[in-house]
């Protein structure tokens, strides 16, 4: 029997439709952007609320065996910028976050400590008598937060400024605890222009990548999940006998890895219209501008990617004797799938580094890196090594689907012991 288009087509189209119509769609197509607002919301607050605790230092002990501090405020100010309208706020207009904190001055350690302990104060700072020479200072607390160092800023000022305090007057020694309370930051834009650096574009920078790689990796794996789950359980419940009696292995394979290819496409779509409906306001208000190269080669990639891991997938399907043993099997290119994200801030913040370089060509990793990096550079990714991934990704693409397609011919039909490597990778070989 020659290879049809049409019955492909068919299978294709009944696919589509079936997966489509799934509760698991609908609720992954629906819910998957629900609940990634919802966790980044809760990720947002609880970073707010673990700045505002870091700044509420509430009071502090002091121990001072130098004597250097005796002119010393006996209250300061801690401020830091206020999460809230970072992103969508007019930067001049936000409002500082900021606490008032009490210094006691104790007579020894111990005092000092018994107050710590009974929760009178939140931390103590002890100031030896050779801390002029040495500056070595002690501080405890009771509590330590390892992402937000806030308060010990705070501290250091209000050091700086009490040693000043009689030694200087008092508007050079505010100056001198903060001498960058004014900094106006210049960092070249996109177009090469240097301009006010803003906070607000830090974050889209961060984020658009990010959620384009997670978008596409998500989209890739669900689209191989659905078509490893699909073959596994035909195969089990024998449907794949009856289907062979009207199809070919190659036009039962040719239809399904089009009509899933194209459910995963589905949630790409829908996936980036839900995205540009709630971000395109956080975008315009941070200024960035989406090149349209950017959606053609993310495409591209999702193509590529898909036909890569749903080959694979399709081939796991094909040996694997039950689904367990099926998603056993491909937790390893699943896995591989998501590598990136472990490398999350070298790939974004050093898009040109040699492992940012190898990942987005390593056919497994290739599909997420280089969208990363084309996101994170605004396309200034070289041409070479767009040209060298999209390239081997191609090729390993067609790889996998010709030894796909010969495992999937044999394995089809193959019930019980499932095969050993040596085994698969024969048929591989010689179909």
């Amino acid at each position: 029997m020659s290879f049809s288009v049409a019955r492909g087509a068919v299978i294709a189209r009944r696919e589509y439709l079936s997966t489509i119509r799934r509760k698991a769609f609908l609720f992954s197509l629906m819910l998957t952007p629900v609940l990634f607002a919802v966790i980044t919301g809760i990720q947002v607050l609880t970073a707010s609320d673990d700045a505002k605790d870091a700044l509420r230092a509430s009071a502090i002990a002091v121990v001072d065996s130098s004597g250097l501090l005796a002119n010393a405020p006996r209250t300061f100010t801690n401020e830091a910028p206020t999460d809230a309208g970072a992103i969508t706020g007019p930067r001049k207009t936000r409002a500082p976050q900021a606490a008032r904190t009490a210094v006691t001055f104790f007579p020894d350690t111990a005092a000092a400590m018994a107050a710590l302990n009974r929760g009178a104060v939140r931390q103590v700072v002890l100031v030896p008598a050779d801390y002029l020479e040495h500056g070595n200072v002690r501080r405890f607390k009771l509590a330590s937060n390892l992402f937000t160092s806030t308060d010990e800023r705070a501290v250091g000022r209000w050091l700086a400024r009490g040693i000043l305090t009689g030694a200087v007057d008092s508007t050079r020694a505010d100056r001198a605890s903060r001498p960058l309370s004014g900094l106006q930051l210049f960092v070249p834009s996109h177009a090469g222009v240097f301009e006010l650096h803003d906070d607000r574009r830090d974050l889209v920078d961060f984020f658009v990548p990010f959620l384009l790689g997670m978008l596409l990796s998500i989209s890739i794996i669900t689209g191989g999940q659905y078509l490893l789950q699909g073959v596994t359980e035909e195969k089990e419940s024998r449907i794949l006998e009856s289907l062979l009696c009207t199809v070919t292995p190659e036009e039962l394979m040719f239809g399904k890895l089009v009509g899933l290819g194209g459910a995963g496409l589905t949630l790409v779509v829908a996936w980036s219209v839900m995205g540009a409906y709630v971000g395109g306001p956080i975008a315009m208000a941070a200024n960035f501008h989406m090149s349209p190269l950017l959606i053609v080669f993310g495409v591209t990639y999702f193509l590529l990617g898909y036909l890569f891991y749903a080959s694979l997938m399709t081939g796991i399907g094909a040996v694997a004797s039950n689904l367990r043993e099926a998603n056993q099997m491909a937790l390893m290119f699943t896995f591989g799938n998501f590598i990136p994200f472990y490398m999350l801030t070298k790939i974004i913040g050093h898009p040109d580094s040699q492992l940012a370089i190898g990942m987005s060509i390593f056919p497994l990793t290739a599909p997420t890196s280089m969208l990363m990096r084309l996101a994170a550079t605004d396309m200034g990714v070289p041409a070479w090594q767009l040209a060298l991934s999209l390239a081997i990704l191609a090729g390993s693409a067609w790889l996998a689907v010709v030894a796909s397609a010969r495992v999937f011919r044999i394995g089809l039909l193959l019930y019980g012991k499932t095969p050993n490597l040596p085994e698969i990778l024969r048929w591989a070989r010689q179909g």
